[in-house]
């Protein structure tokens, strides 16, 4: 079963109400045709109450998946922000690895506090795989030294990131 999105959900709630507005209605009608006031006031309150129970059941179903939907958003998301995580932490510990400003710019101490913090997040349980995988190469490339080996890594990071967080 294909998961259904907010709007789809609000849509069914919005048809059980109005199906249930709609044969109270025409219960009470076929009972006035058929029997008078009387009637119609009875057909009116059976129909709808069992049309008011089929709501009910109809609604706990539809904020059971509401509640799924939730969940599911919930961990999609926490996945992105690691993986954005990762990106970052990894291009400061780049920018650590091949200073702009030269080679003494950066303390072994603030290079390797970098590098430490970039290796925490790329082994978080939640990290999707490709994220994980291209940060793993990126990691490697930098602590090889090679600029150019680093800077195809880090464009893969960013590629394996971007895949993960865009949604069509």
């Amino acid at each position: 079963m294909t998961p259904q999105t907010p709007q789809q959900q609000t849509r069914i709630v919005i048809v059980a109400i109005v199906v249930t507005v709609a044969t109270t209605v025409l219960g009470a009608g076929g009972g006035y045709l058929l029997g008078g006031p009387v009637a119609a006031a009875a057909a009116a309150a059976s129909i709808g109450a069992g049309a008011l129970l089929s709501s009910f059941l109809v609604r706990g179903r539809i904020l059971g998946r509401l509640a799924e939907s939730r969940q599911a958003a919930a961990v999609q998301g926490y996945a992105d922000g690691i993986a954005h995580m990762v990106l970052a932490h990894t291009a400061a510990y780049e920018a650590a690895v091949f200073p702009i400003s030269g080679p003494g710019a950066v303390t072994p101490q603030e290079r390797a506090a970098r590098r430490t913090r970039s290796y925490a997040l790329a082994a978080e349980e939640e990290l999707p795989h490709p994220v994980r995988r291209a940060a793993a190469a990126a990691l490697a490339a930098l602590d090889n030294g090679n600029l150019a080996a680093s800077q195809e890594a880090m464009q893969n990071l960013f590629f394996a990131v971007h895949e993960q967080t865009v949604r069509p």
